[in-house]
């Protein structure tokens, strides 16, 4: 079931609602919406999750906008949490984020270590190093990038940003279309954010919560290489590489990314 949740700043944030176990964050990555979901949402429903999706500001169906001082990844971490904390959960929080989402996450986890039962990153975005060459000049020169999203057409900003060849082919129809329409939903003022990514790097270490890591092998967007650095990073962590998925394995190898989620975080749940 879809409906609107309304976010106490900003404006209504989509999601995904159902169930008494344990309140499960979905968090998309840049460009995105909460539609990256729509194959990981029903199978947690059906095991009794609830299930929040939220739209980030600047995205999707937010009617949330920026501030005169422009999208910062601070501005939209401070909005995300003010969200979840007006949520009053009872109880520890599983996050589930998908590449810049995945960095939310982490960060959330990082400010909030009481509030996370576990993390679920998806080829997480952590450090600017990771980026393709495209995305670097992009972080660097953000305005020439603000006018493609004017103008280029949505389909092939979605292929420039993730670079997901084989994506394009294993996507579902309705699934490729979905990708374009949220481009061009989303503010072109988003490309800001990009170069206001903090470095946590130094400070992994501190994160507890248990995280899975999960990434595909043919990642075009962020050096896959950089994710088993992650794993090793977090103190409480595994990782599960998906063999030839390229940046966005969770909607295209749907079957076997959704069996590792739900694997993870259905044992040894803390409360």
């Amino acid at each position: 079931m879809v409906e609107n949740y309304p976010s106490p700043a900003e404006g209504e944030i989509p999601h995904f609602s159902g169930g008494k176990e344990t309140p499960t964050i979905l968090v998309h990555g840049f460009g995105a919406s909460h539609f990256d979901w729509v194959y990981l949402s029903p199978e947690l429903e059906k095991r009794g999750y609830q299930v929040f999706a939220p739209d980030l500001v600047g995205h999707g169906s937010s009617n949330s906008k920026a501030p005169s001082s422009g999208y910062t990844f601070k501005m939209l971490y401070k909005q995300f949490a003010h969200w979840i904390n007006s949520l009053q959960f009872d109880r520890k929080i599983n996050l589930i984020g998908h590449s810049l989402g995945g960095l939310i996450c982490l960060y959330f986890a990082l400010k909030n270590p009481a509030e996370v039962n576990k993390l679920v990153l998806i080829n997480p975005y952590y450090d600017k190093s990771q980026l393709n060459p495209f995305l670097k000049y992009i972080s660097s020169n953000p305005a020439p990038y603000k006018k493609a999203l004017e103008i280029a057409p949505p389909w092939l900003i979605h292929l420039g940003i993730s670079l997901d060849i084989r994506g394009q082919f294993l996507y579902e129809d309705h699934t490729r279309k979905q990708k374009a329409e949220d481009i061009s939903r989303a503010d072109p003022e988003i490309v800001f954010i990009i170069d206001s990514i903090p470095n946590i790097e130094n400070h992994l270490s501190q994160i507890q919560s248990p995280a899975c890591i999960v990434w595909g092998t043919k990642d075009l967007t962020l050096n896959p290489d950089s994710f088993p650095s992650l794993v090793e990073a977090l103190p409480h962590a595994t990782g599960k590489p998906i063999q030839g998925a390229g940046h966005q394995p969770h909607l295209s190898d749907v079957e076997q990314v959704n069996q590792i989620i739900m694997d993870f975080i259905s044992t040894g749940t803390r409360r």
